[in-house]
């Protein structure tokens, strides 16, 4: 069992570090917004809202239960982190629709949305707002390719935070059968199904990963027999390439790292420490 480092587990809070480094870029996807002319047929199932500087239209964590059209004024989308300080991640005006996500998927507020400007919106009922989007059929659409978009963004995020847990926690196995002795290279054997039970990856994202490893140069003699892995391991190449490991974003998860000799980028994720020496 591996002894001295702590697994990522994604959207756990101990894991501070790994968390800040993995954290979704800081811009979600755009908001949807919609042309004054569209705006107009919706004043027959909304209400006008008036809302000062300051004040919270929406707040993070709370029931959706309406959606908000901007007609004149600014705000701001913002969004905890896990000390629970907000940061503004995106600024909105005039025609963006506010709250439509959390209502269509039943799901509490994601974000906070507060004034910058003293605004006028829409507001609607979960109820007017559907009853509307049924009888538009502009908006319908217009709602459905922004839905599309943010729910592609959304499984784009999962799978970089899948990949990048699991070189993480790899890549922690492969630095725990580094020697005391050895500096550069050493063989390794290693259990897939122990991986497996101990970090709660699925085997087969645990193959994935060893063969990224293999592809890399970082393991060389890759050998699979049974559930071990056999192989030598390049120990100064592995730091290296864990330093890289973050989400790389959309279409990037193929993207090789830095080549023998080149500059690696700056750490941005944490890098397991050697191990301790074990004490005879």
């Amino acid at each position: 069992m591996i002894k001295d480092y702590q697994f990522p587990v994604i959207g756990a809070s101990n894991n501070k570090g790994l968390n800040q480094a993995m954290q979704k870029p800081e811009s979600p996807a755009s908001p949807t917004t919609i042309s004054s002319e569209l705006t107009r047929f919706l004043f027959d199932y909304g209400r006008k809202q008036r809302f000062a500087t300051g004040q919270y239209i929406i707040r993070e964590g709370q029931q959706s239960r309406n959606v908000f059209v901007i007609l004149e004024g600014e705000a701001e989308i913002l969004k905890q982190d896990e000390n629970g300080n907000e940061k503004t991640v995106a600024r909105v005006s005039n025609g963006t629709i506010l709250g439509e996500m959390g209502v269509f998927m039943e799901q509490a507020r994601t974000t906070s949305v507060r004034v910058s400007r003293d605004l006028t919106a829409l507001e609607f009922t979960a109820e007017s707002f559907t009853s509307a989007v049924a009888k538009i059929p502009d908006l319908s659409l217009r709602l459905l390719k922004s839905l599309s978009t943010k729910l592609s963004s959304g499984n784009e995020f999962i799978v970089g935070l899948g990949y990048a847990q699991s070189m993480l926690a790899c890549g922690a196995y492969i630095l725990d059968q580094r020697p005391s002795q050895v500096e550069k290279e050493a063989s390794i054997s290693l259990s897939i199904n122990q991986i497996s039970s101990e970090t709660g990856l699925d085997r087969q994202v645990v193959r994935t990963a060893f063969e990224r490893f293999n592809r890399r140069g970082v393991l060389m003699g890759l050998s699979f027999s049974g559930s071990t892995i056999s192989g030598t391991a390049n120990f100064p190449k592995l730091m290296r390439l864990l330093k890289t490991v973050t989400y790389p974003g959309p279409g990037k998860l193929s993207q090789q790292p830095a080549a023998e000799g080149e500059s690696a980028k700056p750490a941005t994720a944490p890098v397991p420490p050697k191990p301790a020496e074990n004490q005879s």
